[in-house]
């Protein structure tokens, strides 16, 4: 699953480079930031922003960011950001899931990105939940819907806008959802992106190699050049690989 990242900080400069971290992070995609705290809270608290991270400074004018943590975590995750390391126990205490500390660069992002997702998989459940037992993909018009069990779904892959979804025959099924919409309603570790174009049910997967992904019925997939190993990591973190 794609973390959605938001930040709250009075430097626009804080909020350009977690924007930029945040495109270079495979796990990570950048949804908005504000210097205004009042519009902040109103996009995040009123639902107007979808934000599964919110990156939030600590030093405001005429305001802490120590105070808004509460009010955050009933709506989403908040990571603490500071130049001062004495306010981290304060943080964790009130609710934040993690603090990074000011200056930090691409590095010390993921490894506080990826400590963050650790822990939420944790605290949701040690077991990852199945699949759904069908989706309504969108699909021949606006308002049409076909119902597909997951276990129809062998991959799918990407055409320009639009998604391919194999189910075992020929032709697959056209689905109006691009890629990444898609990623967001298959659950990991039963669906995985394996390259910018295509995403497998892991349950039709019988092997793997440095290169390809090979299903059971013959067909080899490719791996995407960065994609290998969050699909390594997904598998080991869902007790799937030693």
């Amino acid at each position: 699953m794609i973390l959605r990242c938001y930040v709250i900080d009075d430097m626009p400069a804080i909020i350009r480079l977690i924007n930029k971290f945040a495109d270079e992070t495979l796990m990570t995609s950048f949804v908005g930031g504000e210097t205004d705290v009042v519009k902040a809270m109103d996009q995040l608290l009123n639902a107007k922003v979808q934000a599964d991270l919110v990156f939030l400074d600590i030093q405001m004018p005429g305001i802490s960011g120590l105070d808004l943590i509460e009010p955050l975590s009933k709506v989403t995750n908040v990571i603490l950001i500071s130049g001062h390391k004495d306010y981290g126990q304060q943080a964790f205490e009130q609710g934040a899931v993690g603090y990074i500390y000011k200056p930090f660069d691409l590095d010390q992002f993921q490894k506080t990105i990826l400590r963050v997702q650790n822990k939420l998989r944790t605290s949701v459940t040690s077991i990852a939940p199945g699949p759904a037992p069908f989706y309504y993909i969108p699909s021949d018009g606006r308002n049409v819907r076909t119902r597909l069990r997951a276990d129809e779904i062998w991959y799918a892959e990407s055409t320009r806008n639009f998604t391919t979804i194999n189910t075992g025959d020929k032709n697959g099924i056209i689905c109006s959802l691009n890629l990444s919409q898609l990623d967001e309603l298959l659950p990991d570790p039963h669906f995985i992106r394996i390259s910018r174009s295509i995403i497998v049910n892991t349950a039709k997967v019988i092997s793997y190699d440095a290169n390809d992904v090979k299903l059971e019925n013959g067909k080899e997939l490719a791996f995407g050049d960065i994609y290998k190993q969050k699909f390594i990591n997904i598998i080991r973190e869902h007790g799937m690989l030693y």
